[in-house]
Order: structure tokens, then C-alpha cells, then sequence
């Protein structure tokens, strides 16, 4: 993953290789999902999608509410990078994002404004020098 933010998490973005693809059993329909953005001032991350053999296309897909009770900043020190780090919180699906859904398997796994996924993580933090 890489990109710039701040410490507090109220601005900034990230850009984070990888993908997962969602195919249909009976059908083979299918829908990729790779290289996804985030934005940390509006709480949201798209990322490139594509409906079966289609280029992918950049789509807003969820949104979050950011707790900062659950998380964790270490900040960097000579001797060690800093560290962000999220206990798990939910993913809304945005309208977008329930679109491209529809688009590829005729409806969308749940309605939009509702929980998507359920994201934790933790990342390094190292600070620019200069």
C-alpha cells in the first residue's frame, strides 16, 4: 500500500494493489474488482471494475465512518516506522457501487447504504524526510 496521510486521519489517500473476482456458478457471469483508492477527507474507497470481458472502469464503491476509538497511531521514531491501525469497521455500499453489481449479476448483494465488508488492517507509517 502506499500514499500520504495525516497522522489524525482527517485528510489524505492511499493506493493499494491486488483484486478479488466475483463469479456466478451457474452462469459464469463475473466481476472484477482491482487497484483500490481511498480517500481519507471523504471517507470512501473505489476501485477499477470490470463486468466480464469489459475494460475496467473506476468506480465509487463503499464508504465508511472512521471511529477513532478504534484506532491505533504510533507515531515514527529513528529506530522504528510509525504505525496506523484499524480494529475491524463496515463498509456502506454506495449507489455506484450497487450499480456495478446489478450491472453484472442483475441485482446487488445488499441495498445501498448497507454493510459491504468488514475492514481491519494495520500499515507502516514513514515520514517524509526533507
Amino acid at each position: 500500500m502506499e500514499g500520504k496521510i495525516s497522522l489524525d486521519l482527517t485528510e489524505g489517500s492511499w493506493t493499494a494493489g491486488g483484486g478479488m473476482t466475483f463469479t456466478r456458478v451457474s452462469d459464469g457471469r463475473s466481476l472484477r474488482f482491482t487497484g483500490a483508492h481511498g480517500n481519507l477527507a471523504q471517507r470512501s474507497i473505489s476501485m477499477d471494475a470490470a463486468v466480464g470481458d469489459e475494460a475496467a472502469n473506476p468506480v465509487d464503491l463503499s464508504t465508511y465512518e472512521l471511529d477513532m476509538t478504534k484506532m491505533t497511531v504510533t507515531m515514527p521514531s529513528l529506530n522504528s516506522p510509525g504505525s496506523v491501525e484499524g480494529k475491524p469497521f463496515d463498509t456502506m455500499l454506495t449507489q455506484d457501487g450497487a450499480a456495478v453489481f446489478s450491472r453484472a449479476f442483475g441485482a446487488s448483494p445488499v441495498p445501498t447504504g448497507s454493510s459491504l465488508a468488514t475492514l481491519a488492517g494495520r500499515v507502516d507509517v514513514v515520514p517524509t524526510l526533507g
